[in-house]
């Protein structure tokens, strides 16, 4: 019998329709500005020209995809313990991934990819700086297969435990003498739970989105160089009705409120699309999540592999028992920064919420004494609240641009409110060191707990700026292969804290991955 995926693989034939329409994609992107003049054009020859222009293009494409389809081959080598791809057109690169560098192997659909009945296997490398390896349309039963070989394979090289041989007997069928899993627990989340996520998250996202897709509009159009009447128009509209204080402030929080409520709807469709179908499972070795409209991802957690939790949720979402858990995973420092070996789970009870921790750290809760910052700390966050302020004065005193019966009452409120905000955000701020946890509590409005183990610590940054050397203050890091928790102005005495943590460092033998 030969093992599976021993010998060089191609993807499923239809694959050549996924790498085509992903190639002609970013080719469309690229030229998006020729797309919009074709658009708007009145040209009848240029827009002959550029829908030719197309056409070539598109051709080009289909027979890339083509060559690289046939050029793209994948197999697991055994004998080296190491998962190989090759690939490229031009250049032939070749891809080895040893099992015990391999962090996950989840899936990930479009829309095309479901329309047509293909699955597209990332794999995700601990400790390295490139991307993710993903081999873009495999069967369900290939991709089903593969996943659990790779999965096996870097856990049994990880932990040096050998317990199952995957075989194949033929080449469409593959088994597996592992033991089946069994469910513990199921979360899923509904349309009404999808909405109530919508209504009570993201506000300034939403927002954010409004004023990106104006200005790129904008630009595109200036780009362009076709005249958009309707700005200025509405510029002179206002001018002309809304000209004293009064009717500026009444403009201002019309838009605001409408801003506002703009920004909500579209989180909540931008949720919608992420977070569509999401399925939580617990079995007994795993927590198995899939979710997603546009790009529809299946991934399968374990313990080992988690390095830090965060658990947040809003006064609203409180209220509503909605709670979120996010999982941090090992990842090189690229990947910390990108975000992308970070896992969100949404719309969980608080029920729900206390068997994830159960699960991932089989232990009782832990407490201890909260550790507190120092109260510089209000002040501090103050003062850099207050530098947007003292920018924008700037033009106004040069130009003479103040009626101070408006400015000086926004400014009153403005720093009233930055001192309320911030001293609320100081009572929230703590952190606890446990026997086996770093704990970390935070957040005024989102109010977030940050949980890591000690034994998965890789290592502690202690700062001291000048300034703070006379009070004893310091500010610490803690450093772990899915990200950093850090924690202001802290007293010398904590440090002796640190000890029992560099002690777990060096005593534990657990697999920290």
């Amino acid at each position: 019998m030969n093992k599976a995926f021993a010998k060089p693989q191609l993807q499923s034939k239809i694959g050549i329709l996924v790498i085509f329409t992903s190639s002609f994609y970013k080719v469309l992107k690229a030229v998006l500005i020729s797309f919009a003049y074709l658009l708007f054009s009145s040209n009848a020859k240029a827009k002959l020209y550029i829908l030719l222009g197309f056409g070539v293009v598109g051709l080009l494409s289909l027979i890339y995809s083509f060559f690289y389809y046939k050029k793209f081959k994948f197999h697991i080598d055994y004998e080296q313990k190491e998962f190989v791809l090759q690939k490229g057109v031009f250049s032939t690169e070749f891809i080895n991934i040893p099992f015990d560098k391999i962090q996950q192997v989840y899936f990930k659909r479009s829309i095309i990819q479901r329309v047509i009945n293909v699955y597209e296997v990332a794999i995700d490398t601990a400790g390295s700086s490139q991307k993710e390896v993903t081999i873009k349309a495999l069967s369900k039963e290939k991709a089903d297969a593969l996943r659990s070989i790779l999965m096996d394979l870097a856990a049994e090289e990880t932990t040096d435990e050998i317990e199952n041989e995957v075989e194949v007997e033929t080449d469409a069928v593959y088994t597996s003498k592992s033991k089946k899993k069994s469910v513990e627990w199921k979360h899923q989340l509904g349309i009404f739970d999808l909405l109530k996520l919508g209504l009570t998250s993201n506000y300034l996202r939403g927002i954010w989105l409004i004023f990106l897709f104006f200005g790129t509009i904008m630009n595109e159009l200036n780009q362009l160089k076709i005249e958009n009447t309707y700005v200025e128009d509405s510029a002179n509209y206002l001018a002309e009705n809304f000209s004293d204080s009064s009717g500026i402030i009444l403009v201002a929080f019309a838009a605001l409120i409408f801003t506002f409520l703009v920004g909500i709807v579209i989180s909540t469709i931008e949720i919608f699309i992420k977070y569509f179908n999401l399925t939580l499972t617990q079995t007994t070795s795993s927590l198995d999540l899939e979710m997603g409209l546009k790009t529809n991802t299946r991934t399968s957690l374990k313990p080992r592999r988690v390095q830090l939790l965060r658990l947040s949720t809003n006064p609203i979402q409180k209220r509503l028992d909605l709670y979120e858990a996010e999982v941090s995973l090992a990842s090189s420092a690229d990947n910390i920064q990108a975000q992308k070996g970070k896992i969100k789970i949404p719309g969980l009870a608080k029920e729900k919420l206390q068997k994830i921790k159960t699960f991932l750290y089989n232990r009782a809760e832990e407490t201890s004494e909260a550790i507190k910052p120092h109260r510089l700390l209000i002040f501090r966050r103050v003062m850099l609240s207050l530098i947007p302020v003292v920018i924008a004065f700037i033009p106004v005193i040069i130009f003479s641009w103040y009626e101070w019966q408006i400015i000086a009452p926004m400014v009153l409120i403005y720093v009233a409110l930055s001192v309320f905000l911030n001293k609320k955000y100081y009572d929230s701020i703590a952190i606890e060191f446990t026997e086996n946890f770093i704990i970390k509590k935070q957040g005024i409005w989102n109010q977030e707990t940050e949980i890591l183990e000690l034994y998965k610590l890789q290592s502690v940054t202690v700062k001291q700026p000048l300034w703070f050397k006379k009070r004893k203050l310091y500010n610490l890091e803690f450093h772990t292969a899915g990200g950093d928790l850090s924690f202001p102005l802290v007293h010398e005495e904590v440090l002796k804290n640190l000890n029992y943590s560099f002690y777990k460092i060096e005593t534990s033998t657990k697999a920290w991955m």
